[in-house]
């Protein structure tokens, strides 16, 4: 790991809106001149805790007599995932199949809703996009071994 990628995670505005980061999937498009891509940025320490805390719901069930008896924890991982594809996805062009069945490029539009990935992603481009998005929030393996080296400096 280099020196500089122990200080990335130190710099403010190395998350949000100002950093982001691009990538192409690993597929050709026949008649595409480019890979499908997508620009990513990593969430804020804010947006981070307000995805958790849409994702997390404990529901307290009570005894007879008004104590706690048991918790019961859900973690609703449709609304983390379109939290993530709502702040984390910058921009894309992504394979989209027309009225004519050809393929064509979508791009993202202005008034994006992750209900319109979340209802129509395949599983490998699911797949794909998830890795890079926990790759950017340093929620993957490797991310957490440069958050484990910083902490030591």
């Amino acid at each position: 790991m280099s020196e500089r990628d122990k200080l990335a995670a130190w710099i403010i505005s190395a998350a949000g809106p100002e950093c982001t980061h691009c990538f192409e999937a690993p597929i050709e498009v026949p008649g595409w001149d480019k890979p499908p891509w997508v620009e990513l940025r990593a969430l804020s320490q804010r947006e981070q805790l307000e995805r958790e805390s849409q994702g997390i719901r404990d529901e307290y069930h009570l005894d007879d007599s008004g104590c706690v008896d048991s918790i019961e924890r859900n973690y609703d991982l449709v609304a983390v995932t379109a939290y993530d594809y709502e702040h984390c996805l910058v921009d894309f062009c992504l394979p989209r199949e027309n009225d004519d069945g050809e393929i064509v490029p979508w791009r993202k539009p202005n008034n994006f809703r992750a209900a319109q990935l979340l209802d129509n992603l395949p599983p490998a481009l699911a797949q794909w996009l998830s890795e890079l998005i926990e790759q950017v929030n340093m929620r993957d393996p490797t991310g957490q071994q440069v958050l484990g080296a910083v902490k030591k400096i």
